[in-house]
């Protein structure tokens, strides 16, 4: 019905601007309406003893309405109403259109998997269609973006997607070309949280239109999926690490399942768990031992389950650096407690952490362990940057701060700063 009379869906109408193209001036345009309207007010007041009692009062008002309504409409015709609308000039701007490879979309259903799915979309004639008219650039999509040159390059091989950081990245380039659209082909899996709300901001704020190309259910009826892996980027020879494992699954409500830390197939650790609620995501701590020195790719992965439609999302790999260093630690205490003697007695077989202990016994007596030659800390706390900055972490105990000079809190103070 809106495009009987306006010609054009109401789409264009929320996209476009309304423009007057006569050569008249608008304020020409408002005064005649005016004076129509008031020409016909006047016209109307004047008969009024005249008109039959059923059009008095209320209903010459909407007569009067009406008329001037039909008035306006007539010479808004004449100042040549149009829409103006900004389209993309051909073979003058870029579509980005960006292929998700990781390896759910060799997911397979009803017998094809999505990444055949979608090369049959391209090649069935979408790619040929924007190639008729822009400019188009290829990308396979995962943990990285990866500029392709056919669609047959895509393998879905990628461990991971990202879609926030790669769509950031796209912004970026057209900065330099002039991309118009972005058409993005996903079965949705995101192993990063989502978009990020600046990132959304800024294709609002550049106006670049995002399309998007589904594949594959919305959900398994069984299936579970690694989602995230959170480790800490460095640790120490030998320790022992926590990984926070994040998942969700279906049809799997209550069942235990098993989660291993793997590096180069050789098992570090591992533990059960126990999903909670279907469809939610859920996080749960694992343990593993960081092994010798070295930098190493670290898998973490959940045992395939029976019956499971997806067993290509089950894990994540993640880098983590094991340092070959033993940081100093200075320990201050201002009285003797039972803290002091716990803590000496816990690090004492652990060769990769060295302890070193300021004790005050008395107001003017320190006691010192750990340290690495007769001169060290002789005078109590560092007064020095040097010599504070020889340690990688502080422990304060007991100590009031007064005991504490102006410029060794300073010190303490640059410390927590850098380290």
């Amino acid at each position: 019905m809106f495009e009987f009379f306006f010609k054009y869906p109401s789409s264009l109408f929320a996209k476009g601007n309304l423009v007057l193209l006569g050569t008249w001036p608008v304020w020409l345009l408002l005064l005649g309406i005016l004076a129509a309207a008031a020409a016909l007010g006047y016209s109307i007041w004047r008969t009024r003893k005249a008109a039959a009692s059923s059009v008095r009062g209320g209903k010459s008002v909407l007569v009067w309405l009406l008329q001037t309504m039909l008035v306006a409409l007539i010479l808004l015709l004449l100042w040549q109403p149009a829409l103006n609308i900004a389209a993309l000039k051909p073979q003058q701007n870029i579509v980005a259109l960006i292929i998700d490879d990781s390896r759910s979309m060799g997911t397979l259903d009803n017998g094809t998997s999505r990444r055949d799915q979608a090369i049959k979309t391209l090649n069935g004639g979408l790619l040929k269609s924007l190639q008729d008219k822009f400019q188009v650039r290829l990308y396979r999509l995962g943990d990285h973006l990866e500029r392709i040159e056919k669609p047959e390059q895509l393998n879905d091989a990628m461990p991971s997607t990202h879609i926030g950081a790669n769509l950031k990245e796209v912004l970026a380039e057209s900065a330099t070309l002039p991309i118009g659209a972005i058409v993005f082909m996903s079965d949705g899996s995101d192993n990063s949280g989502g978009i990020a709300p600046e990132t959304i901001s800024e294709i609002r704020r550049q106006r670049i239109p995002v399309h998007t190309i589904g594949y594959g259910r919305e959900q398994f009826a069984n299936d579970i999926e690694m989602e995230d892996v959170q480790l800490p980027g460095k640790t120490l020879p030998n320790s022992r690490v926590q990984a926070l494992v994040s998942f969700r699954q279906r049809g799997y409500l209550g069942k235990r399942l098993h989660v291993s830390v793997k590096e180069n197939g050789k098992v570090l650790g591992g533990a059960d768990v126990v999903p909670k609620n279907d469809g939610v995501q859920q996080t749960e701590p694992v343990l593993f031992n960081a092994g010798a020195a070295g930098v190493k790719n670290v898998t973490i992965s959940i045992d395939p389950q029976a019956g499971e439609e997806n067993a290509k999302n089950n894990q994540l790999t993640r880098v983590i650096s094991v340092d070959n260093i033993k940081p100093r630690i200075l320990y201050m205490e201002g009285e003797p407690r039972w803290d002091y003697k716990f803590l000496r007695r816990a690090v004492e077989d652990d060769k990769n952490i060295e302890v070193v202990s300021v004790l005050r016994t008395t107001q003017n007596k320190l006691y010192r362990q750990g340290i690495a030659n007769e001169q060290e800390l002789q005078e109590g706390f560092p007064t020095k940057v040097e010599e504070l900055f020889g340690f990688q972490g502080i422990i304060l105990g007991s100590v009031e701060a007064a005991y504490f000079t102006p410029q060794q809190q300073e010190l303490i103070q640059q410390f927590v700063d850098r380290r």
